[in-house]
């Protein structure tokens, strides 16, 4: 296949025909009709509780390319289509044929991780594209039908593909690697999370490790100050070259973090040192923690031969994906923490403790409950106490909280909500200049829409 991919390239990758116009491959391939821009691909999914074939319709009137479907019935003449058995096994096959293709001229990096898996994915993307033709999944894209979307809008000539993986059960990472091997493996961190699926930390340290399992394999970067993690690392074969990233003694080790918010602008400022060199970095993420995937972006940049310089330079800037620690400076003069994608013990401590660094008039937090934590569940939670009474206010949602108070008093500045936008309402009349509101919990919270309730209502 050559740089000028047509839409019948992709309908021999599932050994069928294109039916309708023949044209550019798209940029983008989507599963939901909403996300469509014109010249996206739309795949019409059959799931158990919606069905994408009852959205074609939209995803046309968006501007979509092409449809990917198993019948074509609601597909206008002038919109192209491929016709599959079953878009859950073909999408996965199409894009397995279309990475095999061009295996020979590409570096594929897997990255996993309990935390800090898509902050890290994109501040590697973002090192990398001043040097490199860099090609990286959207979204939390973190699947097998995710990284198969991901590889289908890979432009031909792409010279780094950088895929994200997820897992809550064993196996799932296993069998994205043996569909998409990776040349280049990645586990930011092992912590508690999706212990339902997972059984313990052990357990979630097997699982991220099947990220290992590539053929393809030539090297392996980690979380250097993780005991389990370096355990791992030490088993893997010879020819593969083990790479430690962290805070304390690693092959490359962050030094020197600090973190500043000056009215209402983050700057996270560290070092990361590798073979006696020093190289000083300053990016707008927020907390100390977030040095890590600064320092895996500023790693793979040495590792790979990209310029350093334009790699730090393009970090200046990144902004954090949303609502995985962004800022907003409300109207009102209070300042807004979006941490409000997901949550886990680890992540949780994480933005906590480095929100009470900040010097501001008042703090509240808004904490929704952390899931998947299986028979642990309410120790983790109680674990969160002692943080509550440092701040002026705690808003909690979510069963887990109201068990675990079912026996154990209620702080005095603590109170339970459960509809994010009530609250909003309610917050609002009372945020003020100085103060800063924490917002955090499981994307199943859906503290997104206070965030997005508290955004629209006015900011800076």
């Amino acid at each position: 296949m050559k740089n000028d991919l047509r839409l019948s390239c992709i309908a021999a990758l599932a050994d069928t025909h294109l039916t309708g116009p023949d044209g550019p491959i798209p940029l983008r391939f989507v599963a939901d009709s909403r996300l469509v821009v014109p010249g996206d691909a739309f795949v019409a999914f059959r799931g158990e509780q919606v069905n994408g074939h009852d959205f074609i319709h939209d995803a046309v009137s968006r501007g979509a390319s092409l449809i990917i479907c198993e019948e074509s019935a609601g597909v206008p003449n002038h919109v192209a289509s491929i016709v599959v058995d079953n878009c859950f096994s073909a999408i996965p096959r199409m894009a397995r044929r279309y990475l095999e293709i061009h295996r020979e001229s590409l570096e594929v990096l897997a990255v996993t991780g309990s935390v800090g898996k898509t902050t890290t994915r994109e501040m590697i993307r973002t090192c990398l594209a001043p040097s490199f033709k860099v090609h990286s999944a959207e979204h939390s894209y973190n699947t097998l039908i995710g990284c198969a979307l991901s590889i289908l809008a890979m432009p031909a000539d792409t010279e780094i593909l950088i895929l994200e993986m997820g897992t809550n059960h064993p196996g799932e990472i296993g069998e994205m690697v043996d569909f998409f091997p990776p040349t280049i493996s990645m586990i930011t961190e092992v912590a508690p999370a999706h212990l339902e699926g997972l059984g313990s930390v052990e357990g979630v340290a097997q699982a991220k490790f099947e990220i290992t399992g590539s053929p393809f394999l030539k090297a392996f970067f980690y979380f250097g100050d993780n005991p389990l993690l370096v355990s791992g690392a030490a088993s893997l074969p010879s020819h593969v070259r083990s790479l430690s990233v962290g805070f304390g003694e690693n092959d490359f080790s962050i030094r020197d973090t600090e973190f500043i918010l000056s009215n209402g602008l983050p700057r996270l400022t560290f070092d990361v040192v590798y073979k006696g060199k020093t190289f000083h970095a300053s990016s707008p993420l927020f907390g100390r923690h977030s040095a890590l995937a600064a320092g895996f972006g500023i790693a793979l940049s040495l590792y790979l031969g990209a310029s350093i310089e334009q790699a730090l330079q393009s970090i200046v800037s990144l902004q954090p994906p949303c609502g995985r620690g962004r800022f907003f400076l409300l109207t009102s003069g209070a300042m807004l923490l979006d941490d409000s994608y997901n949550a886990n013990p680890a992540s949780m401590k994480a933005s906590l403790s480095e929100s009470l660094r900040i010097p501001v008039q008042r703090r509240i937090a808004v904490l929704g409950e952390m899931k998947e934590l299986g028979k642990s569940a309410l120790d983790y939670h109680r674990e969160l106490l002692p943080f509550f009474t440092k701040f002026s206010k705690v808003f909690i949602m979510g069963t887990l909280w109201r068990t675990l108070f079912q026996n154990t008093p209620l702080p005095d500045n603590t109170v339970f909500f459960d509809n994010p936008l009530s609250l909003g309402t309610e917050i609002k009349k009372e945020l003020g200049e100085g103060d800063l509101i924490v917002v955090k919990g499981s994307h199943g919270n859906r503290l997104d829409f206070l965030v997005d309730f508290l955004v629209e209502e006015g900011v800076e």
